[in-house]
């Protein structure tokens, strides 16, 4: 908000043919469908189809509400449209540390804005909320998918491959390049045009940026990334840096252009802690007409690993107390002295225990730094 970004709300439930077109990525394969209600279900029909069954399904990110709920109230709002939204997403896949079935994600947005500082507008926002919960030595990774596509084109692939080789060129941080030629040669493509398209990724890997010239990407693209690199920069402070990696692709095959995600480098926490990019087409799905955006999500589940890692304490500033008190005392004075103690601390009504040392503990594991005893009008710190 102090950056000018206006908080939204957009449904859960999401139209089905919307969620599942064909620039979802991989998350086409890990969504919920929600099976159809009353008479629209019919289970008496012969040869059922998922068709049949299913009707909607569960956001898998924010991003596709977030668009049609900008094409919805387009003639409302302001040009550019700077947004926040933090809400429930679903991905059907294996749960593990830092990645789960049902996670709350916190995305920024900017629709209307084609140039560079949009992206500009959305890492110095980025690098904001990581200095405000304490993370250092983050590194966000850019990328921009025009350059992966160049660079395949380059190689000598077809159109029609290039969404299956950025879905296997995306596994080069978990699968090394040998694991990535292996996927690769599983999708029957021809061994040069694979060496080809590696060896150029391993050529600007190894020289920066500016290698990208020699396998047809327009200077244009090249310098883009480097005011993004430059301008973010000098404006980061000590515990965040952008750089080029041509390695980040992200999975969404909804991405136009640049693309990032952010690690931290001193963490035993491999993956991404927040990303995003620009989709240029998205509004095409509902106004046929072109919308540019550019939009980072934070990975709140990561983060929340990574403060616990590093015994970051967001409430230190805090004082959580509890307002014990008698069954016998008068409600309007008690309510009065908890509004004049909420002016310098949290408060939480709790009934005077009999035990107060188990009582003490437990306020204590819930983050509690102290109480304060109605009946005797005095604190008590933990």
């Amino acid at each position: 908000a102090q950056n000018g970004f206006n908080q939204i709300q957009t449904p859960i439930l999401e139209n089905l043919e919307l969620l599942s077109r064909g620039d979802s990525g991989d998350n086409s394969k890990i969504m919920f469908k929600t099976v159809k209600r009353g008479a629209k279900l019919d289970l008496t029909k012969q040869n059922i189809t998922e068709d049949d069954i299913v009707e909607e399904g569960l956001r898998y990110d924010l991003t596709v509400p977030l668009s049609r709920y900008f094409a919805n109230n387009l003639n409302d709002l302001p040009k550019p449209f700077k947004s926040f939204q933090i809400g429930e997403s679903f991905r059907a896949e294996k749960p593990q540390k830092g990645r789960n079935r049902e996670f709350t994600q916190c995305d920024i947005d900017i629709f209307g804005e084609s140039s560079i500082i949009a992206e500009i507008e959305i890492l110095t926002t980025v690098m904001q909320v990581y200095k405000a919960l304490g993370l250092e030595n983050i590194t966000i990774k850019v990328n921009d998918r025009r350059i992966l596509n160049n660079l395949i084109s380059y190689a000598g692939f077809d159109d029609k491959d290039l969404s299956s080789i950025l879905i296997e060129v995306d596994k080069f941080d978990k699968i090394g390049i040998d694991g990535v030629r292996e996927e690769l040669n599983k999708l029957n493509l021809d061994l040069t045009k694979i060496n080809t398209l590696l060896q150029s990724i391993a050529q600007i890997e190894s020289k920066g940026i500016k290698e990208c010239v020699n396998y047809g990407v327009p200077s244009e693209i090249i310098s883009n990334i480097q005011t993004l690199l430059d301008v973010t920069n000098s404006f980061a402070s000590n515990n965040v840096k952008v750089v080029f990696d041509v390695h980040i692709i992200r999975g969404q095959g909804y991405y136009t252009g640049t693309v990032f995600e952010a690690f931290c480098n001193d963490s035993t926490l491999t993956r991404a802690i927040g990303g995003g990019g620009r989709y240029d087409n998205m509004i095409d799905r509902y106004l046929n007409i072109n919308v540019p955006a550019v939009g980072y999500g934070l990975g709140l589940v990561p983060c929340l690993l990574l403060l616990e890692e590093k015994n970051i304490n967001l409430n230190k500033n805090i004082n959580k107390i509890a307002l014990v008190y008698k069954n016998d005392v008068n409600l309007k004075e008690l309510m009065d002295c908890k509004c004049k103690l909420m002016k310098e601390y949290y408060v939480a009504l709790m009934p005077e225990p009999k035990n107060y040392q188990a009582f003490i503990t437990k306020m204590q594991n819930l983050g509690y730094n102290g109480l304060y005893k109605y009946s005797e009008q005095k604190f008590i710190w933990f």
